[in-house]
């Protein structure tokens, strides 16, 4: 009977498929799900039972607790323990036929869900399970990515029944938007989750006749004729190919990429990628606006991702609700003093207006760890994910399996919904990423990067992280930091010489502005007047204008780095502080004019996140102490507020065990200094103000 019922729409389905005219490109989708913004505390298990079986995953009762999780029992299960959503099988990738009876089971169980007050994300996987697939289409054959040897490309760890799809196929993308129809329509799935939502790490890209296509005309519109003269010697396109790596896998050795047609290539990959996932999301949108999105694109902190896997999250994030990442550097304190964190992939994704799925518990790289216990991981998303605390567990008949601890944070979560709801941080700092420094000299400007942010986390400097079209919004910071971006364009350039001499603070390092965007090195730097310097020289404060700026030589590694090469990874036994990292934090305090906004003495192993409510006048500071096993004492804070604001209420409140405390507030002008009596792991303090 499921199969029947499954089958019948699925029937209608192609049959309106065939017959409905080419849709217009849909304009940007604006209006997200509401409930987003209620909290999200998600637990999944979506792999289809076929896929299972076939892969040799499955356990001896795979079959029968497959059914059991999908009751009602087990739905209220989740439901008393706090989730908020759920996460199932939708489609995996043999082929709409071959599962119809699991679609049908998503059906019945997302109807379930609802009646007990649970949302429902539906996965969608990103790989052809040609076996079956194939019989049912055969012109899904076509759809596969070819990689620079005409080669289809296999799913990685023995699963060679899966091959890869490239998502420029028009064949292919009409059938996802089928998938996300049946979903949204039919299923009543309240969020899509697109699996392998980025292109494959290079060299393992698609080069099929689409891509080569549509790489052409990428550049054609991204250059004038003379552009094109100027950067490659010639302006006919139509010899171009994608350009070839000679290589079957990675690492690609190359140091730096100063090859343009790579620039090119890798611009390319992160514009088409952001477009697919666009088009996805405004297609949800128009068959239903509370219908959410999220996408996993490969997303890894160490990694120069625009180049490896066209992740490029400025554009990315400019669609969907949610992403996904599976990177597994989870909270953590290590017995060498590194603190570990997905602090950057927050921060990131909340500059974007989203945030992040990871896992804060269960299932395969969320299982229990004594080093990062279930109450740090939720603790720090609470600080740093905007309403989202992540994956708490792996569904099973039983619900989930939480921690005594992760239960009273879920708990706290829950009962702090109305104060955590559409905050912002209070940053003073902005850390910019320019594409073409971070993205094609890794070994130098991401490295660079990635240890001056991880100064800023543990010092406790409040700071966001920004891209490049965030350069023409700078007035909300006090300072930027330009951590060896050694090639920003000469408008860029000129957008921060505005900054600074109307009053911002500039912190520069290395090689920045050394080279323009097409990283071509200058006779002289791109800042020189601003940096007081022609080329890169000795560290040096000075006034431009009304600003102060700060150059540092060098951002000094404290352990050996990794090889330069653009498949970059920067593992967390590199994640040490630099050895001059007190001067790099001085640094932004001194061009910030000598004040921060927030200052906390704590720990290194300590750190604070400041967000302020829109509309309410109330402020939090987030505390997380990353060596949890180790509580800290008193906490001295001092907060600059805004000239008019008056103190009414201060607090700090615990999923840690102690009551709320109200705090004793010294004010001095427009300081406010309190002493945060202790930290266990996590200390979320309130603090509410009239207007005088």
């Amino acid at each position: 009977m499921l199969r029947t019922v499954a089958l019948c729409w699925l029937t209608i389905l192609a049959g309106c498929s065939r017959s409905a005219p080419t849709a217009a490109v849909a304009p940007p989708r604006h209006q997200r799900p509401a409930w987003l913004k209620q909290g999200i505390v998600m637990a999944g298990n979506w792999e289809t039972l076929g896929h299972s079986l076939r892969s040799g995953l499955s356990a001896a009762d795979e079959v029968e607790e497959f059914k059991a999780e999908r009751t009602e029992e087990a739905a209220r299960k989740l439901k008393d323990l706090g989730v908020t959503l759920v996460t199932t099988s939708f489609y995996k990738g043999g082929g709409m036929k071959t599962e119809a009876d699991e679609i049908e089971a998503t059906r019945q169980f997302t109807q379930i869900a609802h009646r007990v007050g649970l949302k429902v994300g539906g996965y969608v996987g990103g790989t052809l399970l040609y076996e079956t697939l194939y019989l049912e289409k055969p012109e899904a054959r076509d759809w596969r990515e070819l990689n620079e040897w005409g080669n289809q490309i296999y799913y990685p760890g023995g699963q060679t029944h899966r091959v890869v799809p490239c998502r420029n196929n028009p064949g292919y993308q009409a059938f996802v938007k089928d998938l996300i129809r049946l979903g949204v329509e039919d299923v009543k799935l309240d969020l899509i989750h697109f699996d392998q939502m980025g292109w494959w790490i290079e060299p393992r890209s698609c080069h099929c006749k689409y891509c080569a296509a549509g790489f052409r005309q990428f550049i054609r519109a991204r250059y004038s004729d003379a552009q094109l003269k100027e950067r490659y010697g010639f302006s006919v396109l139509d010899g171009v190919i994608p350009p070839p790596f000679d290589l079957f896998e990675p690492p690609v050795r190359i140091p730096e990429l100063i090859n343009p047609l790579m620039q090119d290539w890798a611009y390319y990959r992160s514009a088409s990628m952001g477009r697919i996932y666009g088009e996805y999301d405004d297609e949800i949108g128009r068959l239903n606006p509370e219908a959410a999105t999220d996408g996993n694109p490969f997303y890894s902190q160490g990694s120069n991702n625009g180049f490896q896997s066209g992740t490029d999250l400025s554009q990315y994030l400019q669609h969907g609700d949610v992403m996904w990442t599976e990177d597994g550097h989870h909270a953590s304190w290590t017995a060498d003093g590194r603190l570990i964190s997905k602090i950057r992939t927050f921060k990131q994704a909340r500059k974007m207006g989203r945030s992040v799925f990871m896992y804060t518990g269960g299932g395969q790289w969320g299982v229990h760890d004594p080093l990062s216990p279930h109450e740090l991981r939720l603790a720090e998303a609470m600080a740093y994910n905007d309403m989202n605390l992540g994956m708490v567990g792996h569904v099973t008949r039983e619900g989930v399996d939480l921690t005594p601890p992760a239960r009273r944070y879920i708990e706290f979560f829950h009962g702090h919904t109305k104060d955590l709801v559409d905050t912002e941080s209070v940053a003073d700092a902005a850390v910019l990423r320019s594409f073409a420094s971070v993205e094609f000299h890794p070994s130098q400007s991401f490295l660079s990067t990635f240890l001056f942010e991880q100064t800023l986390i543990q010092t406790k400097v409040p700071f966001d992280i920004i891209f490049d079209q965030h350069l023409k919004d700078l007035k909300r910071y006090k300072v930027l930091v330009l951590a060896d971006q050694d090639a920003l364009s000469d408008e860029q350039a000129g957008l921060i010489r505005d900054f600074v001499r109307e009053g911002g603070g500039l912190v520069a390092t290395g090689n920045t502005s050394l080279l323009n965007d097409w990283r071509r090195e200058r006779r002289k730097l791109a800042l020189a007047d601003v940096l007081g310097m022609d080329r890169p020289g000795s560290a040096l404060q000075r006034q431009f204008g009304k600003g102060r700026v700060a150059y540092i030589p060098r951002v000094e590694p404290a352990v050996e780095p990794p090889r330069a090469q653009m498949s970059y990874f920067i593992d967390n036994s590199q994640w040490k502080l630099p050895k001059n990292y007190a001067e790099l934090a001085a640094a932004v305090k001194w061009a910030a004019g000598g004040q921060l906004t927030s200052e906390v003495q704590a720990p290194l192993s300590v750190t604070a996140e400041l967000a302020a409510q829109q509309g309410t006048n109330t402020w939090l500071l987030h505390l997380v102490n990353y060596d949890a096993a180790q509580p800290v004492g008193a906490i001295p804070v001092s907060l600059r507020i805004p000239a008019g604001l008056r103190v009414r209420e201060a607090a700090v409140e615990t999923p840690d065990g102690a009551a709320r405390r109200e705090l004793a507030v010294r004010v001095s002008e427009n300081t406010l200094s309190f002493t945060v009596p202790d930290l266990k792991v996590y200390d979320l303090v309130l603090l509410r103000f009239d207007r005088q």
